[in-house]
């Protein structure tokens, strides 16, 4: 796992800790920085799951031409 999404998982960890320990004091900003991190860690992640879907797919149609 790449350095940069380790720590934006950090990140978005630390900061959910903090907003949760001072709930009153959470400022739109707070939410914007981990909204941050959460959209590093889901552009890392895309890649990985659209390959994942296409191997789901070729597995579903190897199983449809077995059967038939």
């Amino acid at each position: 796992m790449s350095k940069k999404i380790l720590e934006a998982i950090r990140e978005a960890s630390i900061s959910i800790a903090c907003c949760l320990d001072e709930p009153s004091d959470v400022s739109k900003k707070d939410l914007e920085h981990i909204q941050d991190q959460i959209t590093k860690i889901e552009n890392y992640l895309t890649p990985f799951y659209l390959e994942e879907l296409e191997e789901m797919k070729y597995e579903i149609q190897s199983r449809n031409r077995i059967r038939f």
